[in-house]
């Protein structure tokens, strides 16, 4: 196997120091475009072992051809070294926001450190050492990002698997099997990713859409909130327990809206409607039996609105038919309403008096 492999992940980097770099929430780092230098350095790899051989370091990128990738590398047993006659510590140093980018090519430079130009895969073999230092530097502005940051210990597979008169290490015939053995890794850590293609919670976005259709749930209505997709397909199984209820159409428009909403079935109104506002009350709750009323505390867009009735559609009762009346989000009153001692206003806003206006005791300014 490859023996131990080192990934980078959030917590790490946030020890670190990301010069030109916004850190997101997967680990990923986003170049900021408007910055010339992008640099990142995090605390050194300890494999508590001196003269440690290293194998490989890759990362994935991407970023305009304007700007030039730069990565240093250097593996040494100590972590102190002696600047102006004063011990500091390596990790420090480099770690250091107030330190400049120049300085700290400077300290690679006279530890011998190997440089790579433009490479995002690369050997390190001629690395030996209990801690592993590197640099990482981008120079240019532009869009970009670079994530998954691994270190592999050993770098190949196969070399143990030859006789002893073939395992020099880093000779030509020790690279030329690190081809085979980047390819065997890289397959090794798909396979071993395959699990979280199945976790609705960190799986690609565009398997939603699929494992949706396995679990009885039709998510072709261009949906871009992806934490709403998420969660449909999490609650696919329980929507379809409750398909044909007013439940599962209260629980999609809550998942949708982000909200609670109110439903109202016209057959079970009929005594309310013999009021003497039926003309007003059918127009807004309908005239049959089938009708039912989604009340709506904001104003729904024709697009959500539209993708909102795609999914009640695939779970609503059978010949019923959905209405969705959202309510303004705020009122307006003229200078002639008068509000009865029972009378509340839900939302307090600001408002100006005119130079002629009366107010009696019964007024309380807050």
């Amino acid at each position: 196997m490859a023996g131990i492999c080192y990934s980078i992940k959030k917590n790490r980097l946030e020890k670190g120091l990301l010069a030109g770099f916004t850190l997101e929430a997967d680990g990923t780092l986003t170049m900021n475009a408007n910055e010339n230098e992008h640099l990142i350095c995090v605390q050194a790899l300890d494999c508590a072992v001196n003269d440690a051989g290293w194998g490989r370091l890759s990362f994935e990128a991407q970023y305009p051809e304007s700007v030039t990738c730069y990565v240093y590398v250097r593996a040494m047993n100590e972590t102190m070294f002696y600047r102006s006659g004063i011990q500091t510590k390596i990790d420090d140093f480099l770690c250091d926001p107030q330190e400049s980018a120049t300085i700290k090519k400077e300290f690679f430079t006279r530890v011998d450190a190997t440089k790579h130009v433009n490479h995002q895969d690369l050997l390190m073999y001629e690395q030996r050492g209990r801690y592993l230092y590197f640099m990482i530097e981008l120079i240019g502005e532009g869009d970009g990002f670079i994530k998954n940051i691994r270190i592999d210990r050993a770098g190949d597979n196969f070399m143990q698997t030859f006789p002893e008169l073939y395992r020099e290490r880093g000779s030509f015939f020790h690279r030329y099997l690190s081809i085979f053995s980047t390819l065997y890794n890289d397959f090794q850590q798909d396979i071993e990713h395959l699990p979280q293609l199945l976790d609705v919670d960190v799986c690609p976005v565009q398997l939603l859409g699929t494992y949706g259709k396995w679990l009885g749930i039709d998510l072709d209505c261009d949906i871009r909130d992806e934490q709403v997709l998420r969660t449909l397909v999490k609650e696919a199984y329980a929507l379809n327990r409750m398909k044909g209820t007013k439940k599962a159409i209260s629980r999609i428009a809550e998942i949708m809206l982000g909200e609670e909403v109110l439903i109202l079935e016209r057959n079970v109104m009929q005594e309310y409607l013999n009021s003497v506002n039926r003309e007003d009350l059918v127009k807004l709750y309908g005239n049959s039996m089938y009708d039912v009323t989604m009340l709506v505390n904001h104003p729904v867009s024709d697009l959500l609105k539209s993708q909102l009735m795609y999914l009640i559609d695939q779970f609503k009762p059978i010949r019923s038919r959905i209405h969705i009346v959202h309510l303004k989000s705020a009122g307006v009153l003229d200078s002639h309403n008068y509000l009865d001692m029972n009378a509340r206003v839900f939302e307090v806003e600001n408002g100006n008096l005119d130079k002629e206006q009366v107010m009696d005791g019964v007024i309380t300014l807050v």
